[in-house]
């Protein structure tokens, strides 16, 4: 069974309990999501621009070709995934939130068209017993933009529920093809103004390069290429991402979903027999070169394997039976699943994100229900949600709004304070001697004497990280 609630979440539960209770419509139907939200595990959202390879992506996560991937109108809804003992499919459409069962077919796959079109779909509610899903709640999202449709109605509706979707989710995995440029960065830039970009930051995000396959030139040298590219990508955005983690996602779709046939196996050991690592560098350079290179193996079983593996993966599994690799199934779908760096990618996520969660999900939560109270003009529930963030517990929650102050830019510390508080908002300060967090703590109080009163906010939530790092190293415990 999922995992309760932590005791950050916990505690707004109840203030999300009387907000559902409110008179005012709008304030009781953020505080029914809200408590909905916060019952189940943290909910992550796949975010990124059309065919980013969200949905392969996905489909490694789970183990199973559950999303579709063909670029049909399927593609263009949301999808969560969630766990429950059963595997189950519900459409939900947009009119009265009407729920219908949709049929699986013979492999527990969805279907690949709905009775109803993508417009008048909500979304495809998933249920499977799968242990990640006991850890985490996955969305699914259309994309942030497309070049063919770039102002129809659909791209308008794409981008509408992806938002929307964000906006909902606790953290998001923004999926990137390369570097922050053109197409990619017009739709950061689509989405910062939106309701999603508030898990856009260092604070909630992770960036996936998710075809690291397919970053340099030479295929067979792309994950090289990708790993320093992630770092860059990193180091650059900081605003936007904790981290940033290459992935081979088609390769590692192969591996988690056992797509790999023995045929496939056979057909990698022959090529690895009767092609030279020099040869197989040519032959590899294309898809057209690869099929027309002379030695055994039919053209059509060489198609398949590019569509399992790419050429970087083919190369990979090249290397691997020449290094004395058995061409077996089994064994080659270890050597894939090791390849894509899939595993490195879970580890992350754990670490960013999973390690988090309470905080995470309580942040979201309490962030809308302040938002909704204030609009409504319920200053009592506006009143008890400060109050309840003022707490000595709830720190962790005040680092998360610090994370979005940075984002954002509504708040800008000069150089040397700027990358403290990113460290504080990605991974904590280190343990400290009292002596350099009194040091560093005045460092922030004199800036806040010089800036404004956001600033000033930041600058004492920096204060209190400092004074805990000091306690953690001497062992002391937070008031």
């Amino acid at each position: 069974m999922p995992p309760g609630p932590g005791p950050l979440t916990a505690a707004v539960v109840d203030l999300a309990a009387i907000a559902e209770r409110s008179y005012d419509p709008r304030l009781a139907e953020v505080g029914r999501r809200c408590l909905d939200r916060l019952r189940i595990p943290l909910s992550i959202a796949l975010v990124g621009r059309v065919s980013t390879g969200k949905s392969t992506l996905l489909n490694a996560l789970l183990g199973r070709k559950m999303a579709p991937t063909d670029g049909r109108e399927c593609t263009q809804i949301v999808y969560v995934f969630r766990y429950d003992p059963h595997t189950t499919a519900t459409l939900v459409s947009r009119a009265g939130s009407e729920r219908t069962t949709v049929d699986l077919d013979d492999r527990s796959r969805l279907p690949a068209d709905f009775d109803l079109p993508a417009s008048e779909i909500s979304y495809i509610d998933v249920t499977m017993p799968l242990p990640l899903l006991e850890e985490v709640t996955l969305l699914d999202t259309p994309g942030l933009a497309s070049a063919e449709t770039q102002n129809s109605a659909a791209t308008e509706r794409m981008l509408h529920d992806t938002e929307e979707s964000a906006a909902r989710a606790d953290a998001l995995l923004f999926c990137v093809n390369g570097p922050i440029r053109e197409d990619e960065a017009a739709a950061v830039r689509a989405f910062s103004g939106s309701r999603g970009a508030k898990r856009l930051s260092g604070a909630t995000a992770i960036g996936i390069l998710t075809r690291a396959d397919q970053v340099a030139q030479d295929p067979l040298s792309s994950w090289t290429a990708a790993t320093g590219l992630a770092r860059d990508m990193a180091a650059r955005n900081t605003e936007l991402f904790s981290t940033v983690v290459p992935v081979v996602g088609l390769l590692a779709e192969t591996a988690e979903t056992g797509a790999l046939r023995e045929p496939h196996a056979r057909a990698l050991g022959e090529l690895a027999r009767a092609w030279s690592p020099d040869v197989a560098h040519d032959a590899l350079a294309s898809p057209m070169m690869f099929r027309e290179e002379g030695g055994p193996v039919e053209g059509p079983v060489r198609t398949e394997l590019l569509d399992l593996l790419g050429q970087f993966g083919v190369g990979r599994m090249l290397d691997r039976i020449r290094s004395g690799t058995r061409p077996d199934v089994v064994s080659l779908t270890r050597e894939a699943a090791a390849a894509s760096g899939l595993a490195a990618m879970r580890t992350q996520i754990r670490r960013s994100l999973g390690s988090r969660s309470d905080v995470l999900k309580a942040s979201g939560a309490l962030e809308e229900l302040m938002e909704s109270a204030y609009d409504a003009g319920d200053r009592s529930l506006y009143d008890a949600a400060q109050s309840m963030l003022d707490r000595p517990e709830m720190f962790p929650l005040k680092v998360i709004g610090m994370g979005r102050q940075l984002a954002t830019g509504e708040v800008k510390p000069p150089a040397g304070l700027v990358e403290q508080a990113w460290i504080t908002v990605q991974t904590g300060l280190p343990r400290t001697t009292k002596a350099e967090a009194s040091r560093a703590a005045a460092e922030w109080k004199r800036w806040a004497e010089l800036t404004d009163s956001a600033g000033q906010r930041l600058a004492r939530v920096m204060v209190r990280a400092w004074q805990l790092a000091a306690e953690s190293k001497s062992g002391e415990g937070p008031p």
